[in-house]
């Protein structure tokens, strides 16, 4: 599974979250350990759904666009530069044993 996740960068670092699991979000002093800690985030998030029979979520061109959206409105807002990226999270599916 690939999740699509926003890093801000901030005065130390960046924060991280994942737009198709609400809640999801993680930061890290470097690009690297900001990915590594979202990745461990959306791993914990679907593995709380699945032990709570939820289904997986749907990560659609809309979602993701609407939260870049709103993430550079509150960049805007906050005077920070309209700077933000987007990357891939890839997870293993989960498979019941």
């Amino acid at each position: 599974m690939k999740f699509t996740v926003i890093l801000e960068p901030e005065k130390i670092g960046y924060s991280v979250h994942c737009p198709a699991l609400p809640g999801c979000v993680s930061q890290g002093d470097t690009r690297e350990e900001a990915m590594a800690n979202i990745r461990e985030d959306i791993e914990g998030i679907l593995a709380l759904r699945e032990k709570h029979n939820m289904p997986l979520p749907e990560e659609t061109p809309e979602l993701v666009s609407q939260e870049i959206r709103w993430c550079l409105s509150e960049r805007k807002a906050d005077g920070l530069p309209l700077r933000i990226e987007t990357d891939e999270v890839e997870v293993a599916p989960r498979v019941p044993v």
